[in-house]
């Protein structure tokens, strides 16, 4: 199946300068290549979202639970962390 797509001056050029390197044999190989990366990509993203989302929803629950620690009492353990960290590189 040929397509034609519209590739510009600049795209077509980065094509060139990676066939030209040898380590690719066709601009269709680089184009292949790229899409390659891409799907990868694309499903590392989607997998990091879905941790994101689970995460969301297991903080969700522990919120409706009652399960919260107060900001409060977060700033407060940070503190003692970072005077803690400090004291440790004296």
């Amino acid at each position: 199946m040929n397509m034609e797509v519209p590739i510009s001056e600049q795209n077509l050029a980065h094509i060139m300068r990676k066939v030209e390197s040898g380590k690719y044999s066709s601009p269709d190989e680089v184009v292949g290549s790229a899409l390659a990366l891409l799907d990868e990509r694309d499903i590392a993203l989607e997998s990091e979202l879905g941790e994101m989302r689970e995460s969301v929803r297991r903080g969700t629950d522990q919120a409706e639970s009652g399960q919260v620690v107060s900001a409060e009492e977060v700033f407060s353990e940070l503190r003692d962390k970072n005077v803690a960290a400090k004291r440790s590189r004296e």
